[in-house]
């Protein structure tokens, strides 16, 4: 059945605990990480094309090559004898550089809907070869909700999903280098103390009494003293009532967890602060998550 169009959301992340164990011998750094999707997220849409064309609205200044849409479509292409083209609309709400995961988030999901659009057929297994060779991140969102990643972050499982959770993102308008973030960390061989706190916090998200309140991120050492307006982000969600507060992945967005929609929302509109974007958002379930990919 030919599709004559295709419009799907691509869902953000946030890291509820984030360890760098070291470095690799291929240069990268060994880490372990809990993923959690939130319901911030881009639309993109399909239609049918004679060659693949990119438009992105709200991304400026990107050269379209360079883009992780037209990264994983053209990859795909590329494993099918048939020539194939669409023509792809990104419209981005996900602020880019952010630690939020839009770009591989828009590669994960570019592959599923390109799986689908151009009837594939393809395999989750298919899917997550491709989505590792795209970015670390690009494997956990083919499938969404609460995991765990290792090694570059590439290599998910899927872990007890959270409780339902209302929290609110700041994006505070300044950039951090992923290279940056890592080169700042100073870290010699590989230690397995950070190894043993991650998978404290793994056990205990299967507890009862299991609190956000334990959530930590290695980055947040370096980061926060180097970045005020970070800082500044983070206290400003503390001192408005959120019960836990961090920075997600290597920065610059924070997040921080309220105990109802209505603090949260509370706490948004008490923002003033031109240079800051603020996001209210809720977690998603795994199921949640691939039901309104694809809503």
């Amino acid at each position: 059945m030919t599709i004559s169009s295709l419009r799907l959301r691509s869902y953000s992340k946030v890291n509820l605990a984030l360890a760098v164990l070291g470095c690799r011998a291929d240069g990268y750094h060994e880490i372990r990480t809990v993923f959690q999707s939130i319901d911030l997220h881009d639309v993109l849409e399909f239609r049918p094309a004679r060659t693949i064309e990119l438009e992105c609205q709200g991304l400026p200044g990107i050269p379209v090559e360079e883009n992780l849409v037209w990264r994983a479509a053209t990859a795909l292409a590329g494993l099918v004898s048939e020539k194939r083209g669409v023509a792809i609309t990104l419209r981005k709400t996900i602020p880019p550089g952010s630690g939020l995961g839009g770009g591989s988030s828009n590669a994960a999901i570019t592959l599923h809907g390109l799986n689908r659009f151009w009837g594939l057929g393809l395999t989750d297994y298919e899917l997550l070869s491709l989505a590792g060779s795209l970015g670390s991140d690009v494997p956990f969102f083919l499938h969404g909700g609460t995991a765990l990643g290792i090694g570059r972050g590439a290599e998910t499982y899927p872990l007890p999903e959270v409780r339902p959770a209302r929290l609110v993102v700041i994006y505070p308008g300044v950039h951090v280098s992923t290279a940056e973030a890592y080169g700042s960390l100073n870290l010699g061989l590989t230690s397995l103390q950070p190894a043993h706190r991650i998978k404290r916090f793994c056990s205990e998200l299967e507890g009862s009494d299991f609190r956000l309140t334990e959530m930590f991120n290695d980055f947040e050492a370096s980061i926060l003293p180097a970045y005020p307006a970070i800082a500044e982000a983070k206290d400003f969600l503390r001192e408005r009532g959120a019960t836990a507060v961090l920075l997600s992945g290597s920065g610059s967005s924070v997040f921080g967890f309220f105990s109802d929609e209505e603090s949260a929302f509370a706490a948004s509109r008490a923002v003033t602060r031109k240079a800051w974007r603020v996001f209210p958002a809720k977690t998603l379930s795994r199921t949640e998550y691939l039901r309104q990919v694809f809503g």
